[in-house]
């Protein structure tokens, strides 16, 4: 069992206050206050961060701020592990404990595109995955917006194919956020979009990858309110896995086979399934939702 390392305690927890208020400087008496130091230990604690360079004092007001250390420190956490690093035996876990086809989506070049699977049909055994790429307008990429802020959901609005997807999608945003997961139901257009050709089949072409985004645009695919006695045939259930800077890393999903109803009790327990995991990843990665949306 590691032995404590109470010196280790007392500068995480001056540096999580200092973060929470990066706005704020704080003297030595209120840093004590806050953190529960007594005024030498906090003293010696300061001294030995500032000259580290991780805090500032003011030399006027003698208060103390996050130094300019962490910048480089803050870049070498960001380029560390990431979501992916982690993805891979989770979604075999989904696989196995769902029976679906469970991928992880990116987004690249303003289209979502899969970047990981496991529990792939039979039928697309050889299939090339990285054919997928699904242009990011609604209602393509409601999972990774739902939690944007409004300038970035409106443009997410303005790259629609039809102007019939708009109200739909932006209906469907705050159930997205308050369930945790977005449910986009079964259409053929859908399949052929976001499905990968089998072996033989030659990948869509950019005219008829429009054609599709122009005809998932004018179906209202994604699902707002659930009703639990409600039968849906459901296309895939989605999640966010979110970074540390409370953005959407990584989305999680479940395909739900072609012409299978699943009841909303159904739909529910899939979305949950997906939640805790996207849940541990996005712990895994110390990440966490956005504060505001």
């Amino acid at each position: 069992m590691a032995r404590p390392a109470p010196g280790a305690d007392r500068s995480v927890a001056v540096l999580e206050l200092l973060a929470r208020h990066p706005d704020e400087r704080f003297t030595l008496s209120e840093v004590a206050r806050r953190c529960s130091l007594n005024k030498a230990t906090a003293h010696a604690l300061l001294s030995a961060l500032s000259d580290h360079g991780v805090l500032l004092r003011h030399p006027g007001e003698k208060r103390y701020s996050l130094g300019p250390r962490l910048i480089a420190i803050g870049e070498a956490a960001r380029r560390g592990y990431k979501a992916l690093d982690f993805v891979g035996p989770l979604l075999v876990a989904l696989a196995e404990r769902t029976g679906l086809w469970a991928r992880a989506w990116q987004v690249v070049d303003d289209h979502a595109a899969p970047v990981s699977e496991a529990g792939a049909p039979a039928e697309l055994a050889g299939a090339a995955a990285g054919t997928v790429r699904l242009p990011l307008a609604p209602p393509v990429g409601a999972p990774f917006v739902a939690w944007s802020d409004g300038p970035t959901i409106e443009a997410w609005l303005a790259r629609s194919a039809s102007a019939e997807a708009v109200r739909p999608a932006l209906d469907a945003l705050p159930a997205i956020r308050r369930r945790g997961f977005a449910v986009t139901l079964a259409s053929p257009e859908w399949r052929e979009l976001s499905v990968p050709r089998p072996p033989g089949r030659p990948a869509p072409t950019p005219d008829e990858v429009r054609r599709l985004a122009l005809a998932v645009a004018r179906q209202q695919l994604l699902l707002a309110e659930i009703d639990e006695a409600a039968g849906y045939r459901c296309a895939d259930v989605a999640a966010p896995v979110f970074s540390a800077a409370g953005e959407v890393e990584v989305v999680l999903s479940l395909s739900i086979p072609a012409g299978e109803v699943t009841t909303g009790a159904g739909v529910l327990a899939l979305g949950a399934a997906l939640v805790t995991a996207a849940g541990e990843l996005t712990a895994a990665v110390r990440g966490h939702p956005p504060t505001t949306t």
